[in-house]
């Protein structure tokens, strides 16, 4: 595995977010490909609200033009705001999910791993990391032993480097978010995780999705059939790519709502046997990374948490009532999460702008 920081530091001399066309297929990776920035009406008000410097489109395209006058040597700053966003975005999805371990190892586990290092999930004892881990476990209400301590290590480990995988295909080979690359993804997320699940295959059983706050009953929504996955997955990949040519061809790209509707069909569809969660993470950040060129984080406390997984079951109910019964253009199950998405964008657009006008700031 590459360290990150280059391989990205190398796309963005020709302009950030790094926009290439997805129509040349793998062995011709397309020429650039430039976009007008047009959030869809639901979320201009939204951004009317956040109390911007200017406007997202704005902020992007300034971002574009200026990552393309600074060169690869103006990447450092870029990439440290990045690298923090990008390990939060492991931390806050791992707990969503009650998985991972704290803060302080995580940071070290992800910059081992986005640097190209290889790392092991294995402990000593003896170790001092290991009783941190041990002091996590008991904050998060799992048991304390020995094979949950590795367990959490390796769902960090698992997490970043499946993160790091997409981003490498998705971002810089400028690859087609394909079935086959989900499903790799997937493998890489849940390898040696879980035995009862089957990394990088979509499950053939039943599941549902349960939560409860605590001291509250668990409820629990049944997702699609395991039968119905593969012709879900195959649609959504098509109306995926579809949407990002039309947008190509038209040369208008609104990437918070084509991020989320995304992650909003993957947890609707939830394909695999358990991951799903963090899967969709992955794919809304990637999609967000490659035409916004920032990430958003989700669960870093329980606040956080809370509101994210309130969201997602109000978007589940309007799913289920439009689903094989709203043309698919004209689904409206996935705007209030694309609401959320750009809400939480606010600090990473903040900090694209302050570096897109670092210029003209330092001679004032």
């Amino acid at each position: 595995m590459q360290d990150l920081s280059i391989t990205l530091g190398k796309t963005f001399s020709a302009g950030w977010p790094s926009w290439r066309s997805i129509r040349g297929g793998v062995s011709n990776p397309g020429p650039s490909v430039n976009f007008t920035i047009r959030l869809a009406d639901h979320l201009r008000e939204e951004a009317g609200r956040m109390m911007l410097s200017t406007d997202p489109a704005t902020i992007i395209t300034e971002m574009r033009e200026e990552s393309q006058r600074g060169g690869t040597a103006a990447f450092a700053d870029v990439w440290s705001q990045l690298e923090n966003s990008l390990i939060l975005l492991v931390y806050g999805s791992n707990m969503i999910e009650l998985a991972g371990t704290n803060l302080r190892i995580t940071i070290k586990l992800c910059q081992d791993i986005f640097r190209g290092k290889d790392v092991s999930p294995d402990l000593e004892d003896r170790d001092p990391e290991y009783q941190e881990c041990l002091e996590n476990l008991v904050k998060t209400h799992r048991k304390e032993n020995r094979p949950n301590v590795i367990q959490s290590r390796r769902e960090v480990i698992n997490h970043a480097k499946a993160l790091n995988f997409l981003i490498d295909r998705v971002v810089l080979d400028n690859m087609v978010l394909s079935e086959e690359l989900i499903l790799e993804t997937h493998h890489i997320l849940y390898e040696n995780v879980d035995e009862n699940v089957e990394a990088g295959k979509y499950r053939d059983h039943e599941v549902a999705v349960s939560y409860s706050k605590p001291g509250e009953k668990r409820k629990s929504s049944i997702c699609l059939r395991a039968k119905a996955v593969p012709r879900y997955m195959k649609e959504m990949v098509e109306h995926l790519n579809h949407d990002i040519t039309k947008a190509e061809i038209s040369g208008e790209l609104d990437p918070y709502t084509l991020a989320a509707r995304y992650h909003h069909q993957f947890v609707m569809i939830h394909p695999f046997g358990d991951g799903n969660g963090r899967m969709s993470r992955i794919i809304l950040n990637v999609l967000l990374l490659k035409y916004a060129g920032h990430v958003t984080t989700f669960g870093s406390d329980d606040e956080e948490k809370e509101e994210y997984l309130a969201v997602v079951g109000r978007c589940r109910k309007i799913f289920d009532e439009e689903d094989m019964e709203v043309d698919y253009s004209e689904q409206t199950s996935h705007v209030e999460f694309a609401r959320s998405v750009l809400t939480k964008s606010k600090a990473g657009l903040e900090h694209m702008w302050g570096w897109a006008t670092r210029r003209g700031k330092s001679t004032t």
